[in-house]
């Protein structure tokens, strides 16, 4: 049993492994059209155990669950915000994260770049960040304060009728825009100031999103934690499991063993 210490190793090595995401908590996470996701009137509600329900609508009762083409990660279904109501949702629900090292994300899709354009999700009004979809493309902003994303959005980033994931990221004091976790080379220094979260509504309700939105996530982290585990965790995307890994390693150890008997 001379081998019993490499396996050891192994179980040890893959075990840290699928512990990779530990310093990644979710904050909120809202599944959007899954089953027990919606409240009354739609309302969207905190998946995440943490009670960060949204509590204020407009016209949510009339917004529609749609399943087809669904595409986020273990997801079957979204709301759809496209009907001529102007619709949304809104709640101080997320006013307790901090300002540093915390990150958001949204599924969204539209049919077209029309005036009714606006806010996709937002952790704020004056000073809240901002993922919406404006005149140039998806873009960034910190509301009533300065764009993240290029003004008006990012130019060419948006296709008729295909989901994209939008994110932001601020680690260490800066701010980075991404789009189906490709950063768009934002670098924002601006302090968000969160208040009043926002689906489908603009702060102040002056404009709505009228599209597809699916699988809203709200994160922490500890410093220094890499942006791509950070998207993995917005996106949904699933961790291998401490089981499949270790069997992975012991797999990947015995046949090395059998090639050197």
């Amino acid at each position: 049993m001379k081998f019993a210490p490499k396996i050891l190793h192994a179980v040890c090595l893959f075990s840290l492994v699928s512990s990779s995401h530990a310093a990644i908590s979710l904050f909120a996470e809202y599944r959007l059209g899954e089953a027990g996701s919606l409240g009354a009137n739609n309302l969207p509600l905190d998946s995440s155990g943490n009670n960060r329900d949204l509590t204020n609508q407009i016209n949510g009762g009339s917004v529609g669950v749609g399943t087809t083409g669904v595409f986020a990660p273990g997801s079957t279904a979204y709301i759809d915000t496209s009907a001529a109501t102007n619709q949304g949702w809104f709640g101080n629900a997320l006013t307790g994260i901090a300002d540093d090292n915390f990150a958001f994300g949204v599924f969204a899709r539209a049919s077209g770049q029309g005036a009714n354009n606006g806010n996709v999700f937002s952790l704020g009004g004056g000073g809240g960040f901002k993922l919406s979809l404006v005149s140039n493309g998806w873009g960034a902003s910190q509301h009533n304060v300065a764009w993240i994303s290029d003004v008006n959005g990012n130019a060419g980033t948006f296709v008729a009728d295909q989901w994209v994931h939008l994110a932001l990221i601020r680690s260490a004091g800066v701010t980075e825009f991404y789009i189906d976790g490709v950063a768009q080379g934002a670098n924002y220094a601006g302090v968000p100031t969160h208040e009043n979260a926002h689906f489908s509504v603009d702060p102040g309700g002056a404009t709505f999103f009228d599209g597809h939105i699916d699988e809203a996530r709200v994160v922490t982290f500890t410093a220094g934690e890499s942006a791509q585990d950070i998207l993995n965790v917005l996106q949904g995307v699933p961790e291998p499991s401490s089981v499949s890994l270790l069997a992975l390693g012991v797999t990947a150890f015995l046949a090395r063993r059998r090639r050197n008997l």
